[in-house]
């Protein structure tokens, strides 16, 4: 059937052609601001709005689609040719006006920028904007995307977190950085993933299962962070500087942007980024947390050439952090453990400190990428990717022979190759992709470290291929997507025995997926997605032996384990008024074979001390929640309050019993005002609240003490923005984090056996745009 409609794409041209010019005015819907954002297709030709929201279209009698508008954080806006045809205007010019409902997820109504859909329409979606990572300088992945409703974080300690979507974390949340599967140490619950959040112009959250679109390890979700388009044809340097202060752990953050564009015709096009972060140790409400400062610096250079049909663009980015990690769990015996628990806290203090000894991880990881395109009016958009990635962590911990200290006990070196390639081709209202993807990966430990490393060599080599046939019109869009996997994993070993071992496994799977959205009228939406998506085990959870650090824990992995297969339904009602902005998140997910660790009630004697064992198992579950995210406006553009909350329940399906480690009930929220004072400042101001039940689904039988109560954290936010000029502006912002200083604990942070999250943080920042 396709190639029949790519042949049908080629009839020959009309002797005789009236071209209608139409001037096209595209406004957001509540602000009647102009979208300067905003990108329109009009069959075979793409307009990019001006600086006051207009495209003028040449409307020719042979077009037979209509015209199809795009602005990141807005729905998407369609006319249809007759009333094109219509409007108002002599024979041969006219003018429409095409008001934009937005869908951006923001703490403060700001509008957000961007130029690309990089997420299909049928999928459930969430979003971060510019605005958003901006303000959050300073802050890991993982605490920023728990603004998202559903969207949660597993920590260690302070310092370390990974994203949880839907309950459910590490190797079943894919996560995409600029077009590029994320690919590093994610295995540990005290690893975090080696992005750099100030690199991205925004960051998608997708709640469903998306294994068709990115391939395995995206059960639960996928996490998209992209920079923005290169500024082809910019004329003028432009960027942005930021520094931003916080009292806890008297951190400090700076980051910076530089780009622009070069040659006679601007078509070769550069951005230069970099961030810095220098944190001492944090508090929490009534002690010290020692040892829990942090270093990280970010690097990242893209350039990119287009010219015509073609474009080449490169990417290089370096990422490095070393963190600090509580002290407090290494003991020596169970008896010091049993205390531990008992006490809940440190019994070891230190004054103020920058210094980071051991334990503590450091982390080095470069991506390298290279992607060609070329793209035709009749055959459709030919990309071909290439990328290279480089992990290597270290990891320290508390040794009894100080000579050895600086040497790390563990070290583990990561490469991965990967190669993409995609079409994609838009005709009439039908959109067709297809795409290939393969990667190899070799992980290592370095020798001299004086320990047996808690996981084996391993080698793995993955291939996939997909196809997505997709149809939308004005008020109904559908998708169906198909996919076929193979992986085979080949480790090699010594356990603590200093027996030799090794293994191999190979697994091949096939998922699909179906989706769609209806526009129901007066700002009204569904979008629905039913997916099957695999995961298969990773080393960690067949072969690891070992204590992981950050945790303070000892776990034994199964080698019988077989793959995760799970069948995810999510829709989302969502509704835009110039009143109310309302999404309803709901799904359903049933997971063959789900893997989880739980602690055994066991203590593993190692050279370090004794450890608490956590044995790796499976079963079938099922998962099903509530994301509720919504705001009313009392006043338009001035005046609102916003309400968030999530629940999720997580029973094995046989016996009924709950999981550990998963979300409790919360609900936030937030009361804004925001001021617009004559042609250049804008105020806005914000307060908040945000209540986490005690985990009241919890098998006491399966952890170390009982969940913590639930507990109530408020906080503020103030700020200032002065447009200079069109392009320049600067913005002053005041954060207060836990204002009320609560002493509190998280049940899905790690390190709550033996100390309490962070207390009072306030944070000044200001950013220059240029």
């Amino acid at each position: 059937m396709l190639v029949v409609l790519l042949l049908g794409l080629y009839s020959p041209a009309r002797a005789q052609v009236t071209v209608r010019n139409i001037l096209v005015r595209i406004l957001d819907a509540r602000t009647k601001e102009p979208l300067p954002q905003a990108v329109a297709h009009l069959g075979k030709q793409t307009y990019q709005a001006n600086t006051s929201g207009e495209v003028k279209l040449s409307l020719s009698p042979d077009e037979t689609d209509g015209l199809h508008v795009h602005a990141l954080g807005y729905h998407e806006g369609f006319v249809s040719l007759e009333t094109l045809r219509r409007s108002e205007g002599s024979p041969t010019e006219g003018s429409y006006t095409l008001y934009m409902t937005s869908e951006e997820r923001v703490l403060t109504g700001v509008t957000v920028q961007g130029t690309r859909r990089v997420v299909s329409a049928n999928a459930v979606v969430s979003r971060l904007s510019s605005q958003q990572i901006e303000r959050s300088l300073g802050r890991n992945l993982a605490s920023l995307l728990t603004e998202i409703s559903g969207v949660t974080s597993l920590q260690t300690g302070t310092t370390t977190a990974k994203p949880v979507i839907h309950g459910m974390y590490g190797n079943r949340v894919l996560i995409m950085n600029n077009g590029v599967r994320q690919s590093g140490q994610q295995w540990g619950e005290d690893h975090a993933p080696e992005v750099d959040v100030e690199g991205n112009n925004h960051i998608q959250v997708i709640k469903g299962a998306e294994a068709v679109r990115y391939g395995a390890e995206a059960m639960a979700g996928a996490i998209v962070m992209e920079q923005a388009s290169l500024p082809y044809g910019e004329e003028s340097l432009h960027g942005a500087v930021g520094a931003a202060y916080a009292t806890n752990g008297h951190r400090g953050s700076t980051s910076l942007r530089l780009e622009g564009a070069t040659l006679s015709d601007r078509s070769l096009a550069y951005r230069v980024q970099g961030s810095y972060t220098n944190a001492g140790d944090r508090s929490s409400a009534k002690y010290r947390l020692m040892n829990t400062g942090v270093r990280e610096f970010n690097t990242s250079l893209a350039l990119g050439w287009k010219h015509g049909e073609w474009s080449v663009e490169g990417l290089f980015s370096r990422y490095e952090n070393k963190t600090g990690l509580l002290p407090s769990g290494h003991l020596r015996s169970r008896e010091g453990m049993a205390e531990l628990l008992r006490r809940g806290m440190p019994d070891i203090f230190r004054p103020f400190s920058r210094s980071i000894s051991n334990p503590y991880h450091h982390v080095v990881h470069y991506l390298g990428k290279v992607k060609g395109s070329w793209e035709n009016d009749h055959l459709g958009r030919f990309t071909l990717q290439a990328s290279l990635q480089r992990d290597n962590r270290d990891e320290y911990a508390i040794r009894r022979n100080t000579a050895y200290a600086n040497v790390p006990t563990l070290s583990l070196s990561l490469s991965s190759t990967q190669l993409d390639a995609s079409w994609r081709k838009h005709y009439h209202r039908w959109d067709s992709e297809a795409g290939v993807h393969g990667e190899y990966v070799d992980n290592y430990s370095n020798s001299g470290t004086g320990f047996t490393p808690p996981i084996p060599n391993y080698t793995q080599s993955t291939w996939g291929g997909y196809a997505l046939q997709r149809y939308a019109d004005d008020h109904f869009g559908a998708e169906l997507g198909v996919r076929l996997d193979g992986q085979q994993m080949s480790v090699a070993g010594y356990d603590v025995a200093g027996q030799y071992f090794s293994g191999d496994h190979s697994f091949l799977n096939l998922t699909y997926s179906l989706g769609g959205h209806v526009h129901l009228g007066q700002g009204w939406k569904v979008t629905s997605n039913f997916g099957l998506a695999w995961r298969s085990p990773h080393v960690q959870e067949l072969y690891s032996l070992g204590s992981q650090h950050g945790s303070a824990i000892f776990v034994y992995g199964d080698r019988t384990l077989r793959s995760e297969r799970g069948y995810k339904w999510v829709s989302s009602l969502v509704h835009h008024s110039e009143r109310w902005d309302l999404t309803l998140d709901g799904y359903l997910h049933w997971i063959k074979g789900y893997i989880y660790d739980e602690p055994s009630q066991e203590y593993a004697e190692t050279l370090a001390g004794q450890y608490p064992v956590f044995r790796y198992k499976q079963s079938d579950a099922f998962f099903r929640g509530l994301d509720l995210d919504a705001r009313y406006f009392f006043i338009p553009s001035l005046l609102y309050a916003r309400v968030q909350g999530s629940m999720i329940w997580a029973n094995e399906m046989k016996t009924g019993r709950y999981y550990p480690y998963i979300p409790a009930l919360r609900i936030s929220e937030e009361l804004g005002l925001r001021k617009v004072f004559g042609s250049s400042y804008t105020g806005e101001f914000s307060l908040s609240h945000r209540f986490v039940d005690r985990q009241r689904r919890f098998d006491p039988a399966t952890d170390l003490t009982q969940s913590p109560p639930a507990y109530h954290l408020f906080g503020l936010e103030a700020r200032v923005t002065k447009q200079m000029t069109e392009r320049q502006s600067l913005s002053l912002s005041l954060s207060v984090d836990n204002l009320l200083d609560t002493e509190y604990k998280e049940y899905t942070n790690r390190a709550r056996y033996y100390s309490h999250d962070v207390g009072r943080d306030v944070r000044l920042a200001l950013h220059w745009h240029f």
